[in-house]
């Protein structure tokens, strides 16, 4: 059983890096519609578990179809969270865990499958080359999660620690995440998920970022 853990910040105050280009309530809207595109991309999985902490992120995840999981380490950050999300996910017999940022509006069915289609360990980056936006292990706990700055960096270093190889697996609609304005233009230029174009067309986001220079 294949299991995908998709964590979701608090709406509140979400995407602050957005701020020059959208107010609270877009980077809200923007959040879901991103959240929405993921969830779909997930579906040829067996489960999909929308950590959080928001009734709108719940409402999203029942709408979709997946399973709205209360944050299981509230307050102790990210990776606690994947953490225990990732032991229940291996208690309930996952025999591979794919967690996928929340706010990559591109991915699509054939990425996901792609990063998980094997046994061991494999690792998207971000843009950057310094982040990571989805890691795939099989067997579930082959190592820790080590989400934040230089995450690339701190997984391959803990698939060293463990003797296993760990696959890079760079495709566009993987590498695309949304923090700052100049990824949200990318996002606009790019083939994006329904939810996501249409919360982008609505906040007219083009005419903005020509205003922004």
């Amino acid at each position: 059983m294949r299991v995908v853990l998709i964590p979701m910040k608090p709406l509140v105050g979400a995407k602050e890096r957005l701020a020059p280009a959208l107010n609270p309530d877009e980077r809200r809207r923007l959040s879901l519609a991103m959240l929405t595109d993921v969830m779909a991309a997930s579906r040829g999985f067996d489960r999909v578990w929308v950590l959080n902490s928001d009734a709108d992120a719940a409402s999203a995840a029942v709408a979709a179809g997946v399973e709205a999981v209360p944050d299981p380490a509230p307050g102790a950050g990210l990776n606690a969270s994947l953490t225990a999300a990732t032991e229940r996910a291996i208690g309930e017999g996952a025999t591979g865990v794919l967690v996928v940022s929340a706010d990559l509006p591109a991915v699509s069915a054939a990425d996901l499958e792609a990063l998980s289609n094997k046994e061991g360990l494999a690792v998207a980056p971000d843009r950057s080359g310094t982040g990571t936006n989805a890691l795939w292990r099989s067997p579930g706990n082959t190592i820790q999660v080590a989400f934040g700055t230089s995450s690339l960096a701190a997984h391959e270093r803990l698939a060293r620690e463990v003797g296993v190889d760990i696959r890079l697996v760079e495709r566009p609609g993987l590498a695309l995440d949304v923090d700052v304005p100049d990824d949200l233009a990318a996002a606009w230029k790019t083939t994006v998920g329904p939810a996501t174009r249409r919360a982008l067309e609505e906040m007219d986001v083009a005419a903005r970022l020509r205003l922004a220079g």
